[in-house]
């Protein structure tokens, strides 16, 4: 399956209590800071996505070095 800009990265979202835990019986929860949300297209022009589409890459650019040298094709959300 071949990914490409833009997606909808997952947000976070309000909740009025804890949810169940599943059949496995574990939880695992993040906490939600404030800062960048993007999705990381790494391939062979790596491209870094805001949340509503903007290319974020000259603003990061190391983020788009490293997604350039990974070696394989993959959408990172970050």
């Amino acid at each position: 399956m071949h990914l490409s800009p833009p997606l909808q990265p997952m947000l976070a979202r309000p909740v009025d209590g804890l949810p169940r835990p599943g059949a496995a019986g574990r939880l695992v929860y993040e906490q939600k800071v404030d800062g960048f949300r993007a999705l990381v297209f790494a391939r062979s022009a790596p491209f870094v996505q805001s949340r509503r589409g903007a290319d974020l890459g000259p603003a990061f650019p190391e983020i788009v070095r490293a997604a350039s040298q990974l070696g394989v094709e993959a959408v990172l959300d970050a």
